[in-house]
């Protein structure tokens, strides 16, 4: 198997359990003019699979309910997504909304989107 990344990128994406919807801002040329939309839809419904990295941070006392954590969302390598987008995730029956502040890691076979999220739980 190794050394055919086609056969190795079917074999990978059986295991995204998840889906994702990409928001961001999409210069658009109205007019002859280039305008940037902001909110936009970019990817919508994309097999994707959600990792976190440790567990979520929960503060107490006056930040109480606030919580923070990293992760990593493994999706396919052709998708073209900006720094800064919002990335909404549902896997196993709960969502997870998630800001993508970074470049991602392209490889043959997908790629990787470091994300983060912080708020109230």
């Amino acid at each position: 198997m190794l050394g055919n990344p086609d056969l190795e990128r079917k074999w990978l994406e059986l295991t995204y359990d998840g889906v994702m919807t990409v928001t961001g801002s999409k210069k658009q040329n109205v007019d002859g003019e280039t305008v940037s939309a902001p909110n936009v839809v970019l990817y919508e419904n994309q097999p994707c699979a959600l990792s976190f990295s440790g567990t979520p941070d929960g503060n107490q006392g006056e930040d109480a309910g606030e919580i923070s954590y990293r992760g990593t969302i493994f999706c396919a390598p052709e998708l073209d997504i900006p720094a800064g987008c919002r990335i909404m995730v549902m896997q196993y029956g709960k969502s997870y909304a998630l800001v993508y502040s970074g470049e991602g890691i392209t490889y043959p076979t997908h790629q990787q989107l470091s994300v983060s999220r912080k708020g109230r739980a």
